[in-house]
């Protein structure tokens, strides 16, 4: 104990902001000590003394932005800084969502992820979860990174990307490997069941894998089987998984996508509640964006997309096969997505090309590269696709704002960006990109917090926090107390913005003076102080 009328001495002072702590409590003038990398204590002014001082007056205090959805699996291998993460405020990250994880990496998968390290300028040498795991820690990153299981990468370690129901023994085949993923710190099961393999997993392929997830304390995250004119039915599917599984259930990056299904968010909320009432814990994520994104051969219906990349890259180069694939595309039906449909080329950008034949149109819509190149909308996507390999990227500008506003104002709804940690250098920045993964986490919170305060600041906060902490099932992450790592945010009310749009992506936001991850100063006046004292977060499975 100290000696009576002296003050602490702590490794760290944050001194004199305004403390949002991350459960939604209103905001208080405190100081933050903080000792060997965690919160020591929450203390009034001149109570502590700090070796180190950082003055806060006038700024906000809170914990490190935890993104819940993120796709930084390669991306963090070839730029560790994380820069367009860390300088949003993000301090953990949440990798291998949407179906696909960097493990188990064997069979068909590995082929796969090979095709994405590449992609990403890095080696993919290792095999099992427990390997990756061990290279981002040996590497040093800036940011936290926990990680899911993909149930589209189990399947393709066992059963490749053919449309093909999963047997018994299969299935034992994927569970095991689920089961040593999660023994080796995963934190449970994602699926993306837009993409092929994950398009052909059948709804109880899906509850047996999610039900092994859970009996080892894990959650299912899903990227469900629709989006636009099948969503009603995909929230279903998502319910009925985590019904049957005993499962807590995240709907990935929750919207309405395509003009025909603008207002459905709605009915889905309403869903949703109806179900946690009937004892599903079922939530959802958001990122406060008009525009998603995501592989330009989506376009493609399911059939399309089976087998190896060669096999459908044959498909669209066959004149029959690619009559059949145009006239699909504007065929609306119920069962899956149909985005040209309900989108229009001119609302589809391409990104990330980087053939000769493309390059220049990086970031064009679909129509103004057909209009250029004199051909059809339909024709221009599918050689895009196949002169770029299949690697290129889209972001479709299909989103209602009045849908975004209705689900970002949900207490349900956690912050996720569905981005990547990117950089103006190096591989990334090559190409456009969403300009989510640079401004998501200070656009929500000047969008819906400050300007249009259609969410409390606090509140707010909590879904980017506290929250996510607790889906995750993150114990020493998320909330400013005593105890708890210390990952830290430190903004400016006032200047808080992001800057990266569509047009100029590779921006970073203004107003984060400072980001402490584990107590390392690693944003310091907003620039990055090179720190890489992120932490492999494993998590400790239930084992009866």
């Amino acid at each position: 104990m100290e000696p009576r009328g002296e003050r602490a001495l702590h490794d760290i002072l944050i001194e004199g902001g305004t403390v949002v702590d991350g459960t939604g409590s209103p905001g208080k003038l405190l100081d933050v000590a903080i000792d060997d990398g965690k919160v020591a204590r929450l203390c009034k002014r001149s109570e502590a003394r700090g070796a180190i001082r950082m003055n806060a007056t006038g700024l906000i205090v809170c914990p490190g932005f935890i993104d819940i959805h993120s796709h930084s699996e390669f991306h963090l291998l070839a730029n560790p800084l994380a820069e367009s993460k860390i300088r949003q405020g993000v301090t953990t990250e949440l990798v291998g969502n949407c179906g696909s994880s960097p493990a188990p990496a064997i069979g068909v998968a590995r082929e796969s992820l090979e095709d994405k390290a590449e992609f990403a300028e890095v080696r993919l040498d290792w095999v099992t979860m427990d390997e990756y795991l061990l290279r981002l820690s040996n590497l040093k990153i800036s940011v936290n990174v926990a990680t899911l299981v993909g149930a589209s990468t189990l399947r393709q370690c066992v059963i490749g990307n053919s449309d093909t129901k999963a047997g018994e023994d299969e299935l034992a085949r994927m569970n095991q490997l689920l089961t040593d993923a999660m023994l080796q710190g995963g934190f449970g099961l994602s699926s993306g069941l837009i993409y092929a393999p994950g398009c052909f997993a059948s709804t109880e392929e899906l509850v047996c894998l999610a039900s092994t997830s859970a009996s080892l304390g894990g959650f299912y995250a899903s990227h469900i089987r629709g989006e636009c004119r099948a969503l009603i039915n995909a929230v279903e599917e998502a319910i009925r998984i985590g019904r049957e599984a005993h499962s807590r259930v995240e709907i990935s990056h929750h919207k309405a996508e395509g003009r025909p299904s603008w207002g459905t968010v709605g009915r889905t909320i309403a869903m949703i509640e109806e179900a946690r009432e009937q004892g599903v814990d079922v939530s959802f994520d958001v990122y406060p964006y008009t525009a998603s994104s995501t592989t330009l051969d989506t376009l493609l219906q399911p059939w399309a997309r089976e087998g190896s990349k060669k096999e459908i890259i044959d498909r669209i180069k066959d004149p029959e096969t690619r009559m059949r694939i145009i006239h699909e595309f504007v065929t609306p039906t119920e069962s899956m997505e149909d985005i040209v449909t309900d989108t229009g080329w001119e609302n589809i950008n391409v990104v990330g090309l980087s053939s000769d034949a493309y390059r220049r149109y990086d970031n064009k819509t679909i129509t103004e590269i057909a209009e250029a190149m004199g051909k059809d909308p339909a024709e221009t996507a599918l050689d895009i696709m196949v002169e770029e390999d299949l690697r290129a990227f889209a972001i479709f500008h299909d989103i209602a704002e009045d849908d975004v506003i209705m689900v970002i104002r949900h207490p349900l709804a956690a912050i996720g960006s569905d981005g990547e940690a990117e950089a103006p250098y190096g591989p990334s920045g090559k190409y456009a990109t969403h300009p989510r993964a640079y401004g998501t986490f200070p656009r929500a919170l000047r969008r819906y917090a400050i300007d249009k305060k259609l969410v409390p600041l606090e509140e707010l906060i909590r879904r980017m926090t506290s929250w996510p902490a607790q889906r995750m099932g993150l114990q020493d992450r998320g909330i400013l107390a005593s105890g708890m790592a210390a990952d830290i945010v430190v903004f400016d009310p006032e200047k808080i913005r992001d800057l990266a749009t569509y047009e100029d992506s590779h921006r970073y936001p203004e107003g984060i003076e400072y980001v402490m991850v584990n107590g390392a100063v690693t944003i310091e006046h907003g620039e990055h102080t090179k720190e890489r004292a992120g932490q492999v977060l494993r998590h400790k499975p239930n084992i009866a």
